[in-house]
């Protein structure tokens, strides 16, 4: 009876996040999500998958979090996406669920991360999801501007994550970071305008509990990168752009 109660408190406290944030799930999806969020519980308490220990707390700052993204994303037009840095499938697998009928490349050189997404690929019948442990300079070699978005949840320092981004995407594709904080652009200018990119718009949205900050950029890509970009293992981050 416990886990059936805890199971409509989660649903409910998950529908509360979702109607405070203005995003509206189909049930059906709901329920995916709910999945995942009970596999990746259970996993975290034998593999750090994440520092957030409780479920309600993951809902907001993960769930929640990648799905401020569906305000950005353009339904028809953007079809093929690259999450690169993926961890437990955030924002990239909570999209996946969300838009059935686009494809997701979710990547992390974390092998077990990628076990465990594929994991939740298998238990969930996700049909739109792959996945890859291939670090992003080698991954570049066959995947070279062949996606609308490119993702990334926001670690890396802004420029240097350009670097290894911008070569994924299309030209007028769009790389959409989240980012904590905007004091990296300023520094960005350098990266952007020698990989053939601009910051188009800023979008800022506060999680609906813990009223934390989050930020989306939209970085387009006008023409083609350089194919030195991204340039070889360690470089990025010791010489970034």
């Amino acid at each position: 009876m416990k886990n059936l109660n805890e199971g409509n408190d989660l649903r409910e406290y998950f529908l509360n996040l979702l109607l405070k944030s203005e995003i509206k799930v189909e049930d059906k999806k709901i329920t995916q999500m709910l999945e995942f969020l009970e596999l990746l519980y259970k996993k975290n308490q034998v593999m750090n998958l994440t520092a957030i220990r409780d479920k309600k707390g993951m809902l907001e700052k993960h769930f929640i979090d990648s799905l401020l993204l569906t305000k950005v994303i353009k339904n028809n037009d953007e079809k093929s996406f690259i999450d690169v840095g993926t961890g437990a499938g955030f924002p990239g697998f909570v999209l996946a669920i969300y838009y059935p009928e686009k494809k997701f490349l979710l990547v992390d050189s974390v092998r077990k991360k990628i076990e465990f997404i594929n994991e939740v690929i298998k238990e969930l019948n996700l049909q739109n999801v792959t996945t890859s442990f291939e670090r992003a300079e080698e991954l570049i070699k066959d995947k070279r501007e062949s996606f609308d978005v490119a993702l990334c949840r926001g670690v890396a320092n802004l420029r240097i994550i350009l670097e290894y981004m911008i070569p994924f995407i299309k030209v007028n594709g769009r790389f959409l970071p989240q980012k904590l904080n905007l004091n990296e652009i300023e520094e960005s200018k350098n990266a952007l305008k020698i990989l053939n990119s601009k910051i188009n718009k800023t979008f800022e949205f506060k999680l609906p509990e813990s009223k934390d900050p989050r930020i989306i950029l939209e970085i387009i890509k006008l023409q083609k990168t350089n194919e030195k970009y991204p340039r070889k293992v360690g470089i990025p981050v010791k010489k970034p752009l």
